[in-house]
């Protein structure tokens, strides 16, 4: 069965251009599925029928899996048998009426803006490394821009002179606005931080970078944010967390759904945030709308 995983997700990546996260989540519930049926006597996947798939799941939830994890889980498991049948390998898809929970229209975990300056103010930023933890938080709740294309962002992507980072996702090339603190914090980390953290090593273009001189991992990322939340007496907050205050406040503030949709360029927005549809340009919508605009 591993084999069928693999190419599912050699597929999913050369085919549908889903990033390297993705790519290990998928691998990562499908793993766990086969380990599952074949503690069960399931040896490839023509055995595997609904009641099965069902039965694993409920494991799963029994095991502590959260909500979240468990509507993933049975994303991956449509996506992967979906692969299966349109390929011939198999005639029917025994997923097809797997439903998620209802967990999946729960809300998302947001911020006020209240608490996101709380946080915003927890860097140091007479040290290199608050300049640039600050610049990073700042740049993920200007934006929304997913973790990985963060800490991958050269220098050639910033335009503090139109106040705009350029990113890339998938074939699509977007441009996306920067507000006044975002840029003032990108322009106090590059004057003041960013060569102090340079090595002789480093890649001359990349943006950020670690006490190394390097690419600063996500595990090392989300120990900063996770250090910066205990100092700011907050909950728990994630980078998905600023993306959803920020979708969450820009809504809040008048900002349309097809504004923001476009902004993101997502294919869907949370149910819990499907304001009035109507059409603004970004530029205007993210200035008339974002807190830090």
């Amino acid at each position: 069965m591993e084999e069928y995983i693999q190419a599912f997700c050699n597929y999913r990546k050369e085919k549908k251009q889903v990033s390297e996260n993705t790519m290990l989540a998928y691998r990562s519930d499908l793993q766990r599925m086969i380990t599952y049926l074949r503690r069960n006597g399931i040896t490839s996947v023509e055995q595997i029928t609904e009641t099965q798939l069902n039965s694993f799941i409920l494991a799963a939830e029994r095991e502590g899996l959260k909500a979240s994890s468990v509507v993933r889980l049975i994303s991956s498991i449509h996506s992967f048998f979906d692969y299966l049948t349109k390929k011939g390998i198999l005639k029917d898809d025994p997923s097809e009426r797997i439903k998620a929970p209802k967990a999946e229209q729960a809300k998302q975990e947001i911020i006020s803006v209240e608490e996101l300056e709380t946080l915003l103010a927890a860097p140091d930023t007479d040290t290199p490394k608050g300049l640039r933890d600050r610049a990073m938080l700042e740049l993920l709740y200007a934006t929304g821009i997913h973790l990985n294309s963060l800490l991958s962002l050269t220098l050639s992507q910033v335009h503090l002179r139109y106040k705009v980072l350029t990113v890339s996702v998938g074939d699509q090339n977007r441009v996306l606005p920067l507000g006044k603190p975002a840029c003032d914090a990108l322009e106090a980390y590059l004057e003041r931080g960013r060569e102090v953290l340079r090595k002789e090593h480093s890649e001359p273009e990349l943006l950020f970078y670690n006490k190394a001189g390097e690419e600063m991992t996500r595990q090392g990322f989300f120990k900063r944010i996770t250090e910066y939340t205990k100092k700011a007496g907050l909950p728990n907050i994630t980078p998905r967390t600023l993306r959803n205050s920020m979708i969450h406040h820009l809504m809040s503030n008048g900002a349309s759904y097809a504004g923001v949709h476009q902004l993101l360029g997502t294919k869907r927005l949370s149910a819990a945030m499907n304001f009035e549809r109507q059409t603004q340009t970004i530029p205007d919508m993210y200035k008339k709308a974002h807190p830090r605009a």
